[in-house]
């Protein structure tokens, strides 16, 4: 069975991914509208952080536990898929929020 600590670290990667394009994603929304930044809100990670992390790492390790390695891998790579788009969301609304607040 492959090691599921790497796993368990990469999803909560992503999932800290996830908030910081949240919350840039609110702000951007915000801009939008013409709110102030300093009367811009926020995001509230809890409870998907640890939540989500957590339950997608024990799912994957019970698919590992009936067909190895197939849960790490489909995990993983919807990790890695779901990481890849974030980070266009981040880049996308970080011009945005950069472009409105000139």
């Amino acid at each position: 069975m492959l090691s599921s600590w790497p796993l368990l670290v990469g999803v909560f990667v992503v999932w800290c991914l996830w908030a910081i394009a949240a919350s840039i994603q609110r702000a951007a929304e915000d801009a939008r509208k013409g709110i102030p930044k300093e009367q811009r809100g926020g995001v509230s990670i809890l409870p998907v952080i640890p939540l989500n992390p957590l339950v997608l790492w024990g799912v994957a390790y019970l698919i590992d536990d009936v067909s190895n390695p197939w849960g790490t891998l489909i995990v993983g790579a919807g990790h890695g898929v779901f990481a890849v788009l974030l980070m266009i969301s981040i880049v996308r609304d970080w011009m945005c929020l950069r472009s409105i607040d000139k």
